[in-house]
């Protein structure tokens, strides 16, 4: 499932000009939410039972999102 959402992430990064992804970090509680980081600015907000982004955030600064915490 984990391989489905990637394939999804970067199908879409495509779409968005995504660059690449450069952190990934899972919810503690349950494991069913995914934040990944990319070079392009932005975090993307995954429901795994999903396969689009619940929330895209972009943080404007200019550097890629090296750590989620």
């Amino acid at each position: 499932m984990l391989m489905h959402k990637f394939y999804e992430f970067t199908k879409q990064a495509e779409h968005q000009n995504i660059e690449e992804v450069t952190t990934l970090e899972f919810d503690g509680d349950g494991g069913f939410l995914m934040a990944v980081g990319s070079s392009s600015r932005k975090v993307l907000i995954y429901d795994l039972r999903s396969s689009y982004p619940i929330r895209i955030k972009d943080h404007m600064y200019g550097s890629p999102i090296l750590d989620i915490k």
